[in-house]
């Protein structure tokens, strides 16, 4: 499974449009996050994603 995140400032066009043309694609899972503190949706830390 191939993850890929894609970000924009605000994720209000380009990063959740990207996001639904991967979507679809077989073994790949995609999510888009914005970088900007007033974006849709920000970027957040996952504790899960550390070395180890």
């Amino acid at each position: 499974m191939t993850n890929l995140l894609f970000l924009c400032a605000r994720n209000r066009l380009r990063s959740p449009t990207a996001e639904r043309v991967f979507a679809s694609r077989p073994g790949v899972e995609t999510a888009s996050a914005g970088l900007a503190p007033d974006a849709e949706e920000p970027v957040t830390p996952d504790p899960g994603s550390g070395p180890g």
